[in-house]
């Protein structure tokens, strides 16, 4: 027993090291934002990494903004159906589904992964983590471990089958509404068509946004990087990291007082100028 534990605690110390994979840090994402909307955790994935107290801030951020919306769907009561709201979650589902439908495709293409050459694509497919997400749509569709679909297959099944169950709890919030009045029809009908932009507008862009998630979801992404630099010796600061999001075209032209604003607002701080971190020995 000791040994197996101490086997664990090696496997979890260098995962905790190791860069993440994209498809883990969408993963991982899923579930802080699940637990700080309160909702039960993601199945058949367990969170691989702790996350830092500034990401869960951003979270936190999130939350307040463009999930904002949402969760004032949230029932009040288990017995009294309030159906403007019902409508509204119908309407964000009908939404959703145009997302993954129509925006993603042109949202890729906008941005070039269309056009991604054989030899970038190389580079960039280790950094995915597809064995991963095999492992997990192959648990998702509750298939065996040595089912040989490939990937692509397997992802494209796991969103038809998500779109599958959205259109089923639509098709019984239409039933439900076929024995009401005309007047608890039309507060849905219209709900339906709040809730239609109410997470989503019509560019695919998130409603409640604050002007900080793309920031956000930038730092989310770079997790990792950032805790590194934390650790690093010689001592990093705020600036090596407003040094490399600058790189980014969305972000090269803000100033430094928008910067530190951003990491103020969220606790971010990788280490105070001209001063070397403590490290204790432990």
């Amino acid at each position: 027993m000791k040994r197996k534990a101490k086997n664990q605690n090696e496997q979890l110390a260098v995962v905790k090291h190791s860069p993440p994979s994209v498809f883990e840090v969408v993963m991982n994402l899923q579930c802080d934002l699940r637990a700080e909307m309160n909702l039960d955790p993601l199945p058949h994935w367990r969170q691989t990494r702790p996350t830092p107290d500034w990401a869960k801030n951003i979270c936190g951020k999130l939350r307040r903004t463009i999930l904002k919306s949402v969760l004032k769907l949230r029932p009040k009561s288990p017995t009294e159906i309030n159906w403007r709201n019902y409508g509204r979650c119908v309407g964000i589902i009908e939404r959703y589904k145009t997302f993954l439908n129509v925006d993603v495709p042109r949202i890729l293409e906008s941005e070039g992964f269309n056009d991604i050459s054989p030899e970038k694509w190389e580079k960039i497919q280790p950094l995915l983590g597809e064995g991963t997400a095999r492992d997990y749509y192959l648990k998702v569709l509750k298939r065996p471990p040595d089912d040989p679909a490939p990937l692509e297959e397997l992802a494209e099944l796991a969103i038809q089958k998500q779109l599958e169950n959205l259109e089923a709890l639509k098709q019984m919030a239409f039933y439900h509404l076929a024995h009401q009045s005309a007047k608890t029809g039309k507060l849905f009908l219209k709900g339906m068509e709040e809730g239609y932009t109410a997470f989503l507008n019509e560019d695919g862009e998130f409603t409640g946004d604050d002007r900080r998630a793309d920031i956000h979801m930038e730092l989310l992404a770079w997790q990792h990087d950032i805790e590194k630099m934390r650790r690093m010796i010689p001592a990093k600061n705020n600036q090596h990291l407003v040094s490399e999001l600058k790189k980014n075209s969305e972000f090269k032209n803000k100033s430094q007082d928008w910067f530190k604003e951003v990491f103020k607002d969220i606790k971010l701080s990788i280490g105070p100028r001209g001063r070397p971190r403590k490290f204790s020995r432990a």
